[in-house]
């Protein structure tokens, strides 16, 4: 009953309390060691444990009448629940369970005990109450199934190792908030122009075919604007033609409006009109050239009109609003693939928040 043993110093007693080698404690303690050993002590703690196992019964086969992701499990007349569904809100429970009266310990659901004097009336109560607050999380939307929110588990399980990868690593606060700004704008521009779900699909297609020219343009050039091209005017057909409602919402973003899109696009168009008209002749050994030349100019339209972008958002806002901008349309393609690569045709899954966050958030 001891904290340490006198002829053994390195070993040390865990389990102590306050009243550790109290007089009172000693003679409770005796007098409890005493009666267990009897017959009726032991009756006793088989009828509790028999009414524990029964209560668990059940519990279990009304939880799968009613198609609730939760088991009950017991040793004895100790039990605890588990969790059939991944969710990251399970937690939850312990506070379903005390707005039904059942106020657990700070281990919440991980170990309750039933005392010797609980008897089958106290076990039906406590199954209503567990069984009525696991109807409400339920209902609230805490639990989805795979119906609700396909790939739910291959998405948490990412979610979570991106979150352990985040702890390892400190950022600093600045770079948070811009992070949290970008994502916010990309969330906006979803909102105002990214509805239709043509739109959605086309913006898959496109932003795969920019991922390439990302890389493509290192090596050649000319082919990685002209691809990127047909993926801008793919993009800038759905935002004009398939969605005309969004006009006036992407008024209120950062980016370009449809009205402005439409003069950059046709300013490429411009280039090599220009060029056909200055040519005094077309011949197929003159064409690689001209094509060479034209795409030197649309990447330098490009870089006009980003550059531009960026220095009139630093006038009108400031630096900080500028390069949140530049990140996120630099960044698009990105994120669009990971948006409406699951389902093109429902992708707004994707950005925007689950039942379950909705909830949170409320």
């Amino acid at each position: 009953m001891q904290r340490f043993d006198p002829e053994r110093p390195m070993r040390i007693a865990y389990v102590i309390g306050t009243f550790s080698a109290h007089p009172v404690v000693m003679g409770t303690m005796n007098e409890f060691l005493r009666w267990v050993m009897q017959p009726a002590a032991v009756q006793l703690y088989g009828e509790a444990n028999q009414r524990c196992t029964q209560w668990v019964h059940s519990t279990n086969h009304t939880l799968v009448a009613l198609s609730l992701p939760l088991r009950v499990v017991h040793l004895a007349t100790v039990w605890t629940v588990l969790f059939k569904e991944p969710s990251r809100y399970n937690w939850l429970l312990q506070y379903y369970l005390r707005a039904e009266g059942v106020t657990l310990s700070w281990v919440g659901t991980g170990r309750c005990l039933s005392s010797l004097d609980f008897m089958e009336e106290d076990y039906r109560e406590l199954q209503i109450k567990l069984l009525n607050a696991a109807q409400k999380m339920q209902s609230d939307g805490w639990w989805l199934n795979e119906q609700e929110h396909p790939g739910r588990d291959k998405s948490m399980r990412i979610r979570l190792l991106w979150e352990l990868l985040g702890s390892l690593v400190q950022v600093p606060q600045p770079l948070k908030g811009f992070y949290a700004e970008v994502m916010r704008r990309k969330k906006d521009d979803h909102h105002a122009s990214h509805s239709n779900a043509m739109n959605q699909f086309l913006h898959l297609l496109s932003s795969s075919t920019f991922i390439y020219c990302y890389v493509l343009a290192f090596s050649n050039l000319t082919r990685a604007m002209c691809y990127g091209l047909a993926s801008l005017f793919v993009r800038q057909f759905g935002h004009a033609v398939l969605e005309p409602p969004c006009h006036d919402k992407e008024a209120l973003l950062l980016g370009f409006n449809t009205r402005n899109k439409t003069l950059i696009v046709l300013g490429y168009l411009l280039l090599p009109t220009l060029y056909l008209m200055q040519a005094s002749s077309l011949t197929r050994e003159a064409l690689p050239a001209m094509t060479t030349a034209v795409a030197q100019q649309w990447f330098l339209w490009t870089m006009a009109v980003v550059v531009g972008r960026v220095a009139y958002l630093v006038w009108a806002y400031n630096f900080r609003t500028a390069m949140i901008w530049f990140v996120k349309l630099a960044t698009d393609p990105l994120t669009d693939i990971v948006a409406y690569c699951s389902s093109p045709f429902s992708a707004s899954k994707a950005l925007l928040p689950s039942q379950a966050r909705k909830s949170a958030v409320k």
